[in-house]
Order: structure tokens, then sequence, then C-alpha cells
């Protein structure tokens, strides 16, 4: 029975023999690999339904449907970019676990579908800012 007073486990950031999870994604722990022949797995199809709602929100529905690739996606690699800090895996780079900076999978996901472009954004021209900036008289 779970007490009010026991911590919060986070099971999203977690290590053991076989697994490393980081930010709810499973990589093999020995080898860092998302698909890996050697241990042998493939993480995957688990890994695509923690981000698969998220992405929907993320992308039209038609761009969904013709560019997300699912299971037959390239695998992530997490070899030599995780440590552990206190017991739970964080980014080498700032020590953090579960760092959305280095670990951001939903973003990495939709830069890979956009062939790493961010969404367009409307910008206005210089003469348009001009004009604002000027007293009318």
């Amino acid at each position: 029975m779970e007490s009010q007073f026991e911590p919060e486990v986070d099971h999203d950031n977690e290590v053991d023999s076989d697994t490393v999870t980081i930010n709810g994604f499973m990589f093999c722990v020995r080898h860092g690999l998302e698909l890996c022949p050697s241990c042998p797995t493939d993480n995957r199809g688990s890994n695509n339904m923690m981000v698969e709602d998220h992405l929907h929100e993320m992308l039209p529905e038609e761009e969904f449907e013709t560019k997300w690739k699912g299971d037959d996606r390239e695998p992530f690699s997490v070899s030599h970019m995780w440590t552990r800090v206190s017991g739970k895996p964080g980014c080498l780079e700032h020590k953090q676990v579960g760092c959305k900076e280095c670990f951001n999978w939903e973003q990495r996901l939709y830069n890979d579908i956009h062939g790493g472009k961010k969404p367009r954004q409307t910008r206005r021209g210089k003469a348009s800012k001009r004009r604002q900036a000027s007293p009318t008289l």
C-alpha cells in the first residue's frame, strides 16, 4: 500500500541491469541504443507510444499520415550522452536528470519529420517596421 508520505517514484528516468529510461524513452543500458542488434532489443514501438499523441497535436493530420514513419523511423542513441546522477540517468552536459534540452524526444521527432526545420513564422518587412516607428503628421 502506498503512503502519501512516500516519495514519488520517477519511472520516466530509471536505470536497471538491461535498460536505461530517459524521459520515458527506453534504450539498452550497455550501448545506449534504442534499436540494438547486440542486446537484442527494439524499443521504438513502446517509445513511439509515449509521443504519438503529442506529435498529433504538433503536426497537421495529413503531414502526420504521410511523413511519420512510426516504428520504421531512424532509431535514437544516447551512447556517451548520459551518466548516473544520484542513481538516476542524467545528461553528461548539464548533469541533470531528465534534461529536456538534451533529451526532448518530441522535438527531436518533430525536427526529423521536418528535416530539422523549425515551423515557419511570418515576419514583417523592414519597410513595415520603419513606417510604424516614424510619427505620422
